[in-house]
């Protein structure tokens, strides 16, 4: 009943019972070719263009085959009502779907907004992140991570979308045990930790453990291991070797200690010395008694 309601006084021509309301007299609407030969009207005036509804436009231009056989119309309209509103087109999407696309990740848009990073830069990060699953985490912190130290965080988000697109972009890579044992030995900050850990990570376990060598030795001889760290990090991303530590500065991991076994060493010297001291002064008053 809610079908021929919404079909009644859309002036569509029908071919089934109707009771004659779709062709009533001053609706302005003619029937069908077909049914105008059959009535014997075919040398009428041809039909004015008929004035549908939005809804009812979009349901024919989907598909004209309803619009020749309004049964087939009816059928859709009682078996979706949304088609008969208009809503929707017969075969179409169900409602919501193109919003729930359309939505942006909540994690990404706190991201943004965050860094006041425009819409349109956030739907864009969404769709990336929605084929970085496995990984999205690690992207996000990784993200909010280079964000926080850039003067332009909209235009450094650009590059790293991009670098997302080209297949080379990593996101925040974890510290090994190996790693944190040796930012806790020379007390490393964050960015410093950080930093060695993304670019370790590129290499296989031998490669990673022999630069853990070389590392480490450069950092016993600094007195700013983390500052000694940044300046590795050019060699350590180009393969190269880092070469011969420096002398131990002042304050090092290596002057604090070596200073410390020297200092043992002297002390256990000054011992051996006051203990011939006290022989000699022994043996010199046992032969002043064998005198007497």
């Amino acid at each position: 009943a809610q079908g021929v309601g919404q079909l009644k006084g859309s002036g569509v021509a029908c071919e089934v019972a109707c009771e004659g309301w779709c062709c009533e007299p001053g609706m302005g609407r003619k029937r069908n070719a077909a049914i105008g030969e059959a009535q014997g009207d075919a040398a009428a005036a041809p039909a004015p263009a008929q004035a549908l509804t939005p809804g009812f436009a979009g349901v024919f231009a989907a598909n004209p085959m309803l619009a020749a056989n309004p049964l087939l119309l009816m059928q859709a309209m009682m078996g979706n009502p949304l088609v008969a509103a208009g809503i929707v087109q017969p075969g179409g999407p169900r409602p919501g779907a193109t919003l729930e696309t359309d939505m942006i990740d909540p994690d990404v848009q706190e991201l943004c907004d965050h860094f006041h990073i425009e819409e349109r830069h956030a739907r864009r990060l969404s769709d990336l992140m929605k084929r970085r699953q496995e990984t999205f985490v690690e992207d996000i912190e990784r993200l909010y991570d280079v964000l926080a130290r850039a003067h332009s965080p909209a235009g450094l988000l650009v590059v790293k979308m991009r670098e997302m697109e080209e297949g080379s972009f990593v996101g925040k890579a974890k510290a090994d045990k190996d790693l944190a044992a040796m930012s806790k030995k020379f007390k490393l900050d964050d960015q410093a930790e950080q930093k060695l850990a993304d670019i370790l990570q590129r290499y296989d376990a031998d490669r990673r453990r022999e630069y853990m060598t070389e590392i480490e030795k450069h950092l016993e001889v600094s007195n700013r291991p983390s500052a000694m760290v940044m300046m590795l990090l050019r060699k350590l991303g180009d393969g190269s070797p880092l070469g011969r530590p420096g002398q131990p500065a002042p304050g090092s991991y290596a002057d604090r200690h070596g200073r410390g076994e020297a200092d043992r060493d002297r002390d256990r010297d000054r011992d051996r010395d006051r203990e011939r001291d006290r022989d000699r002064v022994r043996e010199k008053r046992s032969r002043s008694r064998s005198r007497r």
